[in-house]
């Protein structure tokens, strides 16, 4: 009898405290009932609750976080005014743990709302939050800085690119970014999963995703040093009082979950919603609702009028060839040598020469093995010769140190859906192309922005309408990567290729006639790539393929082959010449060879002239079209 006695009172004690509480608020005055509802609907309480257009919930409306954590309503995630009012009702809640009391777990929905409502004094402010002030210590947010990480093709999701936000102390300019903070948002991946379950997974939504904060000198050495990618930072210029309501709201989406997506539901897509909470009125999100890929969303905040500086930050990678490219052949190698111990620091190759041009050498020699040193278990006798390379470098007379010139910004590069449409003859017969991509550059796109020898597209289709013939499907490519990175003395990285989708087949059968089928096929090969001259590519692979081919008697049938081409960067657009052999299990050879010219007509417009000399089974013609292609 006395435990349900105290639960009863227990019980009347907390429904008096939320009534006390709804009446200091106002919630029971129609006017105030008329705001809140009010607020309700409005932007900045949909952007702290990640609130989306919806044909679910009561008011056609619900959040996109996917941790019951992080409503205090029970249908919190649907109900924007059932939030809302539980929010302003847990405000008043007696302080039994301040760490987490609903003002110290949410100070920006409450920032916000006691600037829309006349509140009464709560129990307690955020700044008598011991854990916030804590980490608002560490943090000290002044200024936001929007980095884009080049693209990495080796990571299923990061082959776009990714970009991360830079939370700044006060006067980061004139000081150093290793005070400053990095905001990420990622996938909570499984170690064991290998890429292709990975992008499986990211594909369908099959990982948490979670934001992270870490200092930002651990960021780069991630994506600068360890996965050689070259960063570009965009400094903000949202004022210290909007950098503290997003970092405030950052506080609150601490250890909760969303749902992640690789396309949409991304890191960028994310950090969009920080940035336009911060700056009420902005409109950074729509339009992303099916694909957000990072530099898209860097030319939205850039639109926006956000940014108001830009700074290149190469990777150690891109600093190394472009120190070892000052240096002719045999100084290359001299550094070579030195960096692997091959010659002592005093050979005379190296003492006969000027001392500019042996303090380059050095120069190179040592990025060189700390560049190695990176990726390996630590070696101390390494570490030696390393810190003899740099006393020796030391020694030398300063010179003024050239570092790599900053390339075009991602942002100025083409759009990244494409429309194309184009005309020509195919083996005598006349043809019309109509061919839609919906991601992002292939290898003789214009090169503006992107990365030369990179090419990543997902979904493009080609219809073809023949004269004699009825529309259809000429190309379906779900996947077609491909890294033509060069090797040089210091790199050698592999180069690969990978495609999946349908592509038609042509063949003749037993009346002397050509036959056509859609083939599903897998393939891909791996090579190497070599530089000529400044910019200009060649390349050779090694291929296979696997197809569904109805036009064969096995059907399906496994082939292998050689892959060797040229990329030519011109003044007048990017031309490539390719060729290719298969020879296939049940006895059949296959060929191609192609030459490819793109002429830019501006950032999203071009021209390409397509010829191509074909020999599928018995089936031999040649085609040559003209192509419109528009990005947007």
């Amino acid at each position: 009898m006395i435990a349900i006695f105290f639960i009863r009172l227990l019980a009347l004690l907390l429904i008096s405290a939320l009534s006390l509480a709804a009446y200091a608020i106002g919630q029971d005055d129609p006017h105030t009932q008329a705001r809140i509802d009010e607020l309700a609907t409005t932007s900045t309480w949909h952007s702290l609750l990640h609130d989306y257009p919806s044909h679910a919930g009561t008011q056609g409306w619900s959040s996109q976080v996917d941790d019951a954590d992080f409503f205090l309503a029970s249908d919190g995630g649907q109900n924007a005014t059932a939030e809302l009012r539980a929010t302003l009702a847990a405000f008043y809640r007696p302080v039994s743990d301040p760490n987490a009391h609903p003002i110290c777990r949410f100070p920006a929905r409450w920032h916000w709302l006691n600037t829309q409502l006349t509140l009464p004094p709560p129990p307690l402010t955020p700044a008598q939050c011991p854990e916030f002030n804590q980490w608002l210590g560490i943090m000290r947010p002044h200024s936001v800085t929007l980095v884009f990480a080049s693209a990495y093709l080796n990571s299923p999701s990061s082959m776009f690119g990714h970009t991360f936000l830079r939370i700044d102390p006060e006067q980061v300019e004139t000081g150093s970014t290793w005070l400053s903070y990095a905001v990420n948002f990622g996938a909570e991946y499984h170690p064991e999963d290998n890429s292709l379950l990975y992008a499986w997974k990211g594909l369908l939504g099959g990982y948490p995703g979670f934001f992270s904060v870490l200092p930002y000198h651990e960021k780069i050495s991630e994506y600068n040093r360890i996965e050689n990618r070259d960063l570009w930072e965009y400094r903000l210029n949202l004022t210290p009082d909007e950098t503290q309501l997003l970092v405030w709201h950052l506080w609150e989406l601490r250890n909760i979950d969303f749902d992640y997506f690789f396309f949409d539901e991304n890191c960028s897509f994310r950090l969009l919603e920080l940035l336009q909470l911060a700056r009420p009125g902005l409109d950074l999100t729509s339009g992303f609702e099916a694909r957000a890929i990072p530099v898209d969303t860097v030319r939205r905040v850039k639109d926006a009028g956000l940014v108001r500086e830009v700074e290149y930050r190469p990777a150690a990678a891109t600093d190394l060839q472009f120190q070892a490219d000052q240096l002719t052949d045999a100084q290359q190698a001299l550094a070579w040598e030195l960096a692997h111990r091959e010659r002592p620091l005093d050979d005379p190759q190296l003492t006969a020469l000027p001392q500019q041009q042996q303090a380059q050498i050095l120069r190179v020699a040592y990025k060189h093995l700390r560049y190695e040193q990176g990726k390996a278990t630590r070696d101390d006798a390494l570490a030696q010769h390393s810190l003899a390379l740099l006393r020796a470098l030391k020694n030398q007379e300063a010179d003024a140190i050239t570092t790599p010139p900053a390339p075009i910004t991602p942002e100025s590069g083409h759009d990244t859906l494409l429309a194309g449409i184009a005309g020509g003859r195919s083996d005598g017969t006349g043809l019309l192309d109509l061919r839609l991509r919906t991601s992002y550059h292939d290898l003789v796109d214009n090169p503006s922005g992107y990365l030369d020898g990179a090419a990543i597209n997902l979904g493009e289709l080609q219809l073809r309408q023949r004269e004699d013939d009825s529309l259809q499907i000429e190309l379906l490519n779900f996947v077609d990567i491909r890294s033509h990175a060069p090797r040089s003395r210091f790199f050698s990285p592999i180069t690969w290729r990978v495609q999946a989708g349908f592509d038609r087949v042509y063949a003749e059968n037993e009346l002397g006639e050509t036959d056509d089928t859609l083939t599903a096929r897998v393939n891909g090969g791996a090579g190497i790539t070599l530089p000529v001259g400044d910019r200009h590519l060649v390349y050779g692979m090694g291929m296979g393929r696997l197809e569904y081919d109805k036009l064969l008697e096995e059907n399906l049938a496994a082939g292998a082959g050689a892959l060797a081409g040229a990329l030519f960067y011109l003044p007048i657009g990017t031309l490539q010449l390719e060729t290719d052999y298969y020879r296939f299990s049940d006895g059949h050879e296959r060929s191609d060879t192609s030459l490819i010219h793109n002429l830019p007509l501006g950032k999203n417009d071009a021209i390409r002239l397509n010829a191509l000399h074909r020999k599928q089974v018995e089936t031999r013609f040649d085609e040559f079209s003209l192509e419109y292609r528009h990005y947007f």
